[in-house]
């Protein structure tokens, strides 16, 4: 069984973690170690802070975020093969930033357009490959094939789907609760109406299966923009 440690267990670095255990041997590596610890234990996979045991795997996932991907570079270095597979998944680092490890190992970018809490409720999100030879992105692909549907592509254009995605889910959200504060409906009813009501068309909508009220509203947004 191939072995991949996976640095960083914060949101995604945890969901990854779950979703390939069982698939392949993992290695979690943070510097919090109880926050890693008790994943690790959940799993019944290895943890630890140290970058010693990287010599010894398959695959290095950094799921870092982008303030502590420069120092984990200068530390990383020494422990890496040149058959080593590195691949990023922060959305806000490019695969450049890893240039000087250029050389010591195969460096590929994995970008998910997808949110980690979505993800981990069952939502299917799209990872898009980029970088590395054929054969490491090919392998890649093998992994990420068990988080969700994979293409190959450049990597920059998953930061702006998921910059554009956020900002107006976020302003969608934003108007709904202004809305209803507006009509005196209680807080507590934010909740369901953003993540039930608006996710729920939202999806609809998405996968071309938009009722008879939503396609009114659809008809109407298009008929101001002509």
């Amino acid at each position: 069984m191939e072995t991949i440690t996976i640095i960083g267990t914060g949101r995604m670095g945890s969901l990854l973690a779950k979703k390939f255990s069982g698939k392949y041997k993992l290695i979690l590596i943070d510097r919090d170690l109880r926050r890693c610890g008790l994943l690790a234990s959940k799993l019944g996979v290895e943890s630890t802070s140290e970058y010693s045991l990287i010599p010894d795997v398959d695959f290095i996932i950094v799921a870092l975020p982008a303030a502590a991907i420069p120092k984990f570079v200068n530390e990383v270095k020494p422990f890496l093969r040149k058959d080593h597979i590195l691949i990023n998944i922060s959305t806000d680092t490019p695969l450049e930033a890893f240039n000087s490890l250029s050389g010591c190992c195969k460096l590929v970018s994995a970008k998910i357009v997808g949110h980690a809490i979505q993800i981990d409720s069952g939502e299917l999100p799209l990872i898009l490959i980029d970088g590395g030879d054929g054969d490491a992105r090919k392998k890649t692909a093998q992994i990420f094939g068990n988080l969700g549907p994979v293409k190959f592509g450049p990597e920059k254009i998953v930061k702006e789907i998921n910059r554009i995605a956020s900002e107006e889910g976020i302003k969608a959200a934003y108007n709904i609760q202004n809305r209803l504060k507006q009509l005196d409906i209680p807080e507590e009813y934010f909740g369901f109406a953003v993540r039930n009501v608006a996710c729920g068309t939202m999806n609809a909508y998405a996968i071309g299966d938009a009722g008879p009220f939503a396609m009114e509203i659809i008809a109407k947004l298009e008929e101001n923009q002509n």
